[in-house]
């Protein structure tokens, strides 16, 4: 009787067994053509299984109606706003962060940008690249094919107000975008529109004049939903221009300690535009100006939803405390959630 063989080891053969044959290897299976590019671009790196660089996911994992937030942690409290037990991905690389399930049994995504519009930029590039290019053929998809699902994109955040008669918790709503921060500006700028251009002519009369700002639009059919929404929801808000800066606190016209703004004034010249039969800057924050731009550019449609929790200008200047804060973001996630799945 041949030798037992011990458990979780191997026995050594008996010498009147005879010699195992050794198993042949499976061959290994070359990647067809449509499963991965062959190679990766060092300008647009995307990974074999289809996954782009930054956000880490590939096409399936990211739906075509998109709330963008800033924090990573508010992506959860989103999620909970969703559809119970909808979500089928969850993602997280870097500050960026996604998951995706269904609002109303619409697919949507929730992915977190990080703060400014450098950030947005990254992201509006990856997201284009996952929505409209074939890394296997290395084409991008014709600009207007109506075959194209269209792509909506919404942010939902904070910001501050140069408004002295708009109270904390106030929503804002954007129509027009003023980017003061220069990340727009490595990309041609689109022919402008007739208030663009009367918005640029009085930006050149401001202290801003000197680092060139740039404008945008978000989309009307975004703009007009989220107005809807927030009408719906009993919200109170404002609806005008978004200025994005490039930071928090001198960016923004905040003096901090011994440093010295060059641009003291800011938020009153900011709070004293008014252009397009009446339209005034309805708040300052980090990242939409930069989603307006991209989305314009690769015929997406986008927008930007806002809690006011920093009154900047006027006697009453104050800055929300917490509980005003979250209620008020709790009715923008529900204004962003039902307009970004009713387009």
């Amino acid at each position: 009787m041949p030798p037992k063989r011990a458990k979780g080891k191997t026995a050594r053969a008996d010498a009147t067994e005879p010699a195992a044959v050794p198993k042949k290897k499976a061959a290994r299976k070359e990647p067809s053509d449509s499963a991965a590019p062959k190679k990766v671009d060092p300008d647009l790196p995307i990974a074999s299984d289809g996954s782009v660089y930054h956000l880490a996911c590939t096409p399936k994992d990211l739906a075509d109606r998109i709330i963008l937030v800033g924090d990573p942690g508010r992506v959860d409290v989103v999620g909970e706003h969703l559809d119970k037990k909808s979500i089928v991905f969850r993602g997280s690389h870097r500050e960026i962060r996604i998951i995706t399930g269904t609002y109303k049994k619409v697919p949507v995504s929730v992915l977190s940008t990080g703060m400014g519009t450098d950030n947005v930029e990254i992201v509006m590039n990856e997201i284009y690249a996952l929505k409209r290019y074939n890394p296997v053929t290395a084409t991008w998809a014709k600009e207007g094919d109506a075959s194209l699902p269209p792509v909506v994109l919404i942010r939902v955040g904070t910001c501050g107000s140069p408004r002295p008669d708009v109270p904390v918790g106030t929503l804002a709503i954007t129509r027009h975008a003023i980017g003061m921060d220069n990340t727009c500006r490595f990309y041609e700028s689109p022919k402008l529109t007739a208030s663009e251009a009367e918005l640029v002519k009085k930006l050149e009369k401001t202290c801003l004049e000197a680092t060139s700002p740039y404008v945008s639009t978000a989309h009307a059919d975004v703009t007009n939903q989220l107005v809807k929404a927030a009408k719906a929801h009993g919200c109170s808000h404002v609806v005008g221009t978004t200025a994005s800066a490039s930071g928090f606190y001198g960016c923004q016209g905040r003096k901090v300690g011994q440093m010295k703004l060059a641009m003291p004034n800011l938020v009153d010249e900011l709070g004293a535009i008014t252009f397009n039969k009446g339209e005034q800057v309805v708040n300052i924050e980090m990242e939409n100006s930069a989603l307006c731009f991209f989305a314009r550019a690769m015929s997406f449609k986008a927008g930007t939803i806002c809690v006011i929790v920093a009154r900047r200008s006027g006697p009453l200047r104050e800055f929300a405390p917490p509980d005003v804060t979250k209620k008020a973001i709790t009715s923008a996630i529900q204004c962003g959630l039902d307009a970004v799945t009713s387009l």
